[in-house]
């Protein structure tokens, strides 16, 4: 029976409340249905200790330490002290459990273990940050563009050369595997994609009344979702309202800060924090928006929202990573003016974004069915 130990650098679990843990749980549970055993190193946070009964079953053995968000002192500090824990730990289950590939999900922890050698390895990029610093740099000014176009011409010499440190590469989506093959060559990157975390339910039950809602859902802690939500609430709302005054605007999402729980006025404009169960928000929602300006990777709000048969409007750069035919299976806009017309035309009309959304379905279920990711 082969023996597989993974190393990340966050807790996977069912609704942990970002997309990366919930990938590698989906990861956990396929392995463990083929019949491989599995071997666990991660970090784990307090609040997440909840979610051991669901991962234990899956490992033949569990290697945690504390996340750097549950460790006193500075952020800096926490961080090293965090991540060289992890390194420790994985040293450790290493020489205990001898596994037959060391698996390695993440760039933070391909960081946190360079030099640990080991016969067979793997590694699943999330993120390809020269291409989402890159992206940042358009979106900047001043002494701040200079900062992300060297920070991307770094990552771009720096991520490659890491990742051939290891045997085998995959990506989490079709876009970055795009980006990665040429630079990582002779390597072969495969891909392993995310997969809907959120499928409609037999017996919905609206988180709210129904109506013109529309809904955006990610981690607020997140820079990039600030950014994208804050620009959609200057540029685009007031255009949305002016045509739809009853319209209302839902974000949904863990560790909203400040600035944005100021944004809510409870009439049109709701911030709700972090949600166990997604899918009633879905349910209730006419459109789902993606107004990020930068982005990367496969973005897993966008994925839900198809899966769950929602019309979905987004930027170019929430579309990087999914690869939908814009017009088809979703609308793309990245100018305030079209991106909230395509808003209110699909809110004024059923039947277009019923049907835009039917096409969004058929497009995540033919290719992003869990059971066909993995097996390929």
């Amino acid at each position: 029976m082969t023996h597989i130990l993974i190393a990340y650098k966050q807790f996977p679990a069912p609704s942990i409340g970002h997309a990366g843990g919930q990938s590698v749980y989906r990861l956990l549970e396929w392995l463990q249905q083929r019949g491989y055993q599995v071997t666990l190193v991660a970090c784990i946070r307090q609040e997440e200790e909840r979610h051991l009964d669901a991962v234990r079953p899956l490992c033949k053995e569990l290697y945690l330490v504390p996340h750097h968000r549950s460790l006193p002192g500075p952020r800096p500090v926490a961080l090293l002290r965090s991540y060289w824990a992890l390194r420790q730990a994985t040293r450790r289950a290493l020489q205990e459990t001898r596994p037959d590939l060391l698996h390695v999900e993440f760039a933070q922890t391909a960081v946190a273990l360079w030099g640990i050698k080991y016969p067979a390895t793997s590694f699943r990029a999330h993120d390809v940050n020269w291409f989402m610093l890159k992206q940042q740099a358009a979106e900047s000014h001043g002494m701040a563009r200079w900062v992300a176009r060297l920070g991307a011409r770094f990552f771009r010499a720096a991520e490659p050369w890491l990742y051939r440190r290891f045997d085998l590469l995959a990506a989490i989506s079709q876009g970055d595997r795009q980006l990665l093959a040429p630079a990582c060559a002779p390597h072969p990157v495969l891909l392993l994609p995310l997969s809907p975390n959120v499928q409609p339910r037999e017996t919905p039950s609206p988180a709210v009344t129904a109506g013109a809602n529309i809904l955006f859902i990610g981690s607020m802690s997140r820079e990039y979702n600030i950014q994208g939500v804050q620009w959609f609430l200057a540029n685009i709302w007031p255009r949305i309202l002016a045509e739809i005054p009853e319209a209302r605007f839902y974000i949904v999402g863990s560790g909203p800060p400040p600035e944005i729980r100021a944004l809510a006025d409870g009439e049109r404009v709701f911030v709700t924090g972090f949600i166990e169960e997604l899918a009633p928000w879905y349910e209730a929602a006419a459109v789902f928006v993606s107004p990020l300006l930068v982005a990367g990777g496969l973005l897993q709000k966008v994925l839900d929202a198809l899966a769950m048969g929602k019309a979905v409007v987004a930027t170019s750069a929430s579309n990087h990573g999914l690869g939908a035919t814009p017009g088809q299976e979703l609308w793309v806009a990245d100018q305030p003016s079209a991106f909230a017309k395509a808003v209110v035309t699909l809110l004024r009309d059923p039947h277009t974004r019923d049907r835009l959304a039917a096409a969004g379905k058929r497009f995540v279920e033919t290719y992003y069915d869990p059971a066909q990711t993995f097996e390929e």
